[in-house]
């Protein structure tokens, strides 16, 4: 009996140093600018989010998860082009690291993040959600989402009919 205890208290002594270790190793995204922006308001990092799928619900599905990290989405709309590939980031005032605390966030690579200023938006990044949208946070592991191979897959014929 002593020895099940003992197992019992290791596995969870092996657990929370498990978690301890991926919670200080995983970086996190920091919602604040860095850099003042004399032409935006508050310390948050604005941002546009766009669906640029067909799949209802993925802009607001986004939304909830950039703001439960504290990011401020200004606004949520379809895109108009609703066959987008790949999500993507366009820093819109010039401030690169917003994009990149963004990218963070969504679990993208850097080289989504393209620079399209407009002076006339009141936002620092806007993000386009692609065809690729069950690769990115929130969306990893959520029921029904398809990863980009799977659909790749399915619209490929198969190699080994009769």
């Amino acid at each position: 009996m002593l020895n099940v205890g003992l197992v019992v208290v290791l596995v969870l002594a092996s657990a929370l140093i498990y978690a301890f270790a991926t919670r200080v190793t995983t970086p996190m995204p920091d919602p604040r600018r860095m850099e003042a922006n004399p032409d935006l308001l508050g310390d948050f990092i604005q941002l546009q989010v766009l669906n640029g799928t067909e799949v209802a619900g993925a802009a607001a599905q986004l939304t909830e998860h950039l703001t439960d990290l504290g990011f401020d989405v200004i606004e949520v709309e379809t895109h108009t082009d609703q066959t987008i590939p790949k999500t993507v980031i366009l820093d819109r005032v010039g401030n690169y690291d917003a994009a990149q605390q963004v990218a963070l966030a969504i679990g993208v690579a850097d080289d989504r993040i393209s620079e399209e200023l407009r002076p006339d938006y009141f936002f620092d990044a806007t993000i386009i959600i692609g065809a690729d949208y069950a690769s990115i946070k929130p969306f990893v592991d959520m029921p029904g989402a398809r990863s980009e191979s799977e659909e790749q897959a399915e619209d490929s014929p198969e190699e080994n009919e009769l």
